[in-house]
Parts: structure tokens; C-alpha cells; sequence
């Protein structure tokens, strides 16, 4: 593997190349947001048996239940209006996705033996929202780092902002980018792992740190022109599968925002105060739905939308899923800031799990619609294209291909 590959962010998708497209049906209707399932069934309300079954009980959004022995799958059912579904889930607790404004009752029993439990039912409160002012200025920034400190000034031709994963936090990278007029705005902590086992008052110290050398106003910047970041994501697409264990925690990525929101609020002047990102989709449905409903919303400036076109276009091909970004802004109420969105020019291979194939010409003009796009919204915060050099086979995002050659899109980023 070449050095460059070694380096790269890890933020697109060797790991989603074997999840799929992000094609399909899309689960965005409040009322039907469902979990995520091993299957789902339709059924009558009649088959409820009666008899010796499991007691389930609810602490807060999170049900559990009792075991019935022997057994160690179970199924779940949930009831808003008139249908009802069931889960098959492992072991005797789970935590459904919230469907704020609606009622929805439960029940469970073991895939094996045993009846169905006594019915349990949780009221979801309305997603609370704000209605912040519309930003001032979008910024047009780029998925850069990790290809040293000599492609800073390569870099400055296209963009003066980036979005860069905290594990270049150093000296030599910033530095090389400032001295380049660049600017780390979107500071990324989190790329994959599992979300509940993160500590999030480690987590949210790391934040503090970063910013207090790198952030505006940060001591990093003394005796030099301050280009300090203004942004911190809270991990990358936490609702995809690909790169996380426990993509529905929504409890454990609301702590993540509450203990940042309160660190960087005791450590930082309001006018340097780090914004904080929060991730709202995921493929198929608004991951932000469920940490909205648990209060979450209280906890970030704005919310993060990667809205790629879809393998087969089904999400907007050439235009992205332009959807996806008005419905985030709509149930949020929260500015948006697009970290991540672009289309691969490997024409003749096959098409990567969010787009397809596109020639050098198209990707520059798409990249040149969406933005004009974006900035006529009034809500789109910031728009970060994916990303700078090509890698793999068919990934083939960059603005210049694997021999550091500039494409199209390379000078129509400048331009926008």
C-alpha cells in the first residue's frame, strides 16, 4: 500500500464498500421510524397469546424484561395506530428509537416458548426545537490531511477551509496549513468503534485540549495570525453499521453531546466558544431522530448531513440528496453543515456505496450546483466536498487523481 494510502482519513468508505448502497426506501416519515431489524413482521392484534410470560418494564425510553428460561432471543413488539411489528432481538433489553409526538406499546416474548408480556406503553415528547438565525456566511471547505505537510499549499489553491480528524492535532500539520493560509474549521473526533464504551468526559477532554491549541483564540496562535478551528464534529456517521458496533445508542451519543457542550461552555470564552456538530443522518432513516427525542438537540449548534447521490442515483444521483438536507433542517430546526459530500470519477468501475460513477466533467459540475445550491437555502451552514486525492479502485472522489494531477473539480472548487 502506498504511503499516501496509509495516511489517508478514514472518514469515506473502505468500510462501506461491503455495507452497500445507501439506495432504497427511505424510513423519514416521523411515524414510521423504525429499529433496526432482524426482521419485521405485520401482524393481527389477535395473535397476542395469553398466558406465563416475561414481565417487561420501562426505565425512561429503555425497556427491559425478565428471562424465560432457556431462551435467549426474543421477540419485540411495538404498536402505534393499527400495526403492529415485531423484533427479534438477543438477550432482555433494548432501547426502540424514539417517534416524538407518538405513543407506542410494547410487548415481548421469547422466539422459542413462553406467551406475550404485559403491554407496556412509552409517550415520546415532541422534539423540542430552535430557530437559530440563518448563517452569516457558508463556508465552502475540503476532506484534506494526511498527505503531509508539503500538500498544504496544493491545497490552498482550492479551499482556505478543511475538515480534519483530531488524530492530526500537531504542530507540524496545522502549522503547515497555516502557514499555507489554511484553515482547520471542522475539528472531526471519532471515525468508528462503539459508541456506548466511550468515556464522555475523556472524550470531551480531548475536545477541550485540541481547541485550547488549535481552536480561535487558542495558545498555539500566539505570535501568529489566528486561524483557529471553530467546529467540533462528534464522530462520524455514529449511525452507520460499517464502522460502529451500536449504531442505535442514542442515550450514549446524547451523553457524548451533553459532556462536550458542558466542557467547552466552562472552558471558553462565548465569543471562542468551539460549535458543536451533532450527526443527523444515516443511511435510510434520520439518525437524529433518537437523540433528539432524548434532549439532544439542547447539546449542539448545528447538525451534520453527508448527502451522497446514492449507487444507482436512487438519493439524487448528480444533484446529492438535496432531500435529506431540508428534512434535517426541518425537524432540527438547526443550521446544517454538510462535512461530507461528492461524487467518484472512476468511470468503468463499479459504483461505491453512496455514488455512482461520474466523468471528471460531471463531478465538477455537480460539485458547482450543489454549492450554488446550498447557499441559496439560507439555512446550509457549511458545504465540505470529498474529498482531495483519489484512493482505491473506484474511489475516485478527489479533486486530483492518484498522480496529484488537478481535475475539473479542482478549479470549479476554487471558483465556488
Amino acid at each position: 500500500m502506498e504511503e499516501r494510502d496509509k495516511q489517508r482519513p478514514a472518514t469515506r468508505a473502505a468500510q462501506r464498500a461491503q455495507a452497500g448502497s445507501r439506495g432504497g426506501p427511505s424510513l423519514r416519515a416521523l411515524g414510521t421510524t423504525l429499529f433496526a431489524v432482524a426482521a419485521i413482521i405485520l401482524l393481527p392484534a389477535a395473535s397476542l397469546a395469553r398466558g406465563t410470560a416475561p414481565e417487561l418494564s420501562a426505565h425512561g425510553h429503555r425497556l427491559t424484561w425478565t428471562a424465560v428460561q432457556g431462551q435467549s432471543t426474543y421477540r419485540l413488539l411495538s404498536r402505534s395506530g393499527e400495526a403492529n411489528r415485531v423484533q427479534i432481538l438477543s438477550g432482555r433489553s433494548a432501547t426502540p428509537p424514539a417517534q416524538p409526538g407518538l405513543t407506542v406499546t410494547y410487548r415481548v416474548r421469547a422466539t422459542g416458548a413462553g406467551t406475550w408480556s404485559n403491554a407496556v406503553s412509552i409517550a415520546y415528547p415532541e422534539v423540542e426545537r430552535s430557530e437559530p438565525p440563518p448563517p452569516a456566511e457558508m463556508i465552502v471547505g475540503l476532506n484534506a490531511g494526511g498527505w503531509g505537510p508539503s500538500a498544504w499549499p496544493d491545497v490552498s489553491g482550492a479551499v482556505k477551509d478543511v475538515r480534519l480528524e483530531s488524530r492530526f492535532a500537531n504542530d507540524t500539520e496545522v502549522g503547515a496549513a497555516a502557514a499555507a493560509g489554511v484553515r482547520v474549521d471542522t475539528w472531526l473526533f471519532g471515525t468508528s468503534g462503539t459508541i456506548g464504551k466511550i468515556n464522555p468526559a475523556a472524550y470531551a477532554g480531548e475536545v477541550v485540549a485540541v481547541f485550547k491549541r488549535y481552536g480561535a483564540g487558542g495558545s498555539f496562535w500566539q505570535g501568529r495570525q489566528d486561524l483557529g478551528g471553530r467546529f467540533v464534529e462528534v464522530l462520524n456517521e455514529p449511525g452507520g453499521s460499517w464502522a460502529w458496533t451500536d449504531p442505535t445508542d442514542y442515550a450514549a451519543y446524547t451523553n457524548l453531546l451533553k459532556a462536550v457542550h458542558e466542557a467547552l461552555a466552562a472552558n471558553f470564552a462565548p465569543a471562542v466558544r468551539p460549535l458543536v456538530l451533532a450527526s443527523w443522518d444515516a443511511p435510510n432513516h434520520p439518525f437524529g431522530l433518537g437523540w433528539a427525542a432524548l434532549g439532544g438537540l439542547a447539546y449542539c449548534d448545528g447538525v451534520t448531513v453527508h448527502p451522497y447521490g446514492g449507487a444507482n442515483g436512487e438519493s439524487g444521483g448528480a444533484l446529492g440528496d438535496r432531500s435529506s438536507v431540508e428534512e434535517a433542517h426541518a425537524l432540527s430546526g438547526k443550521p446544517v453543515y454538510i462535512t461530507e459530500v461528492g461524487w467518484p470519477t472512476a468511470v468503468g468501475q463499479p459504483s461505491t456505496g453512496d455514488s455512482q460513477q461520474w466523468t471528471e466533467a460531471q463531478q465538477a459540475q455537480n460539485i458547482t450546483s450543489f454549492i450554488h445550491w446550498a447557499q441559496g437555502t439560507g439555512y446550509v451552514a457549511m458545504v465540505d466536498i470529498f474529498g482531495y486525492v483519489d484512493y482505491g479502485s473506484n474511489y475516485a472522489y478527489g479533486i486530483e487523481r492518484k498522480d496529484r494531477a488537478h481535475k475539473l473539480s479542482y478549479a470549479a472548487l476554487a471558483a465556488a
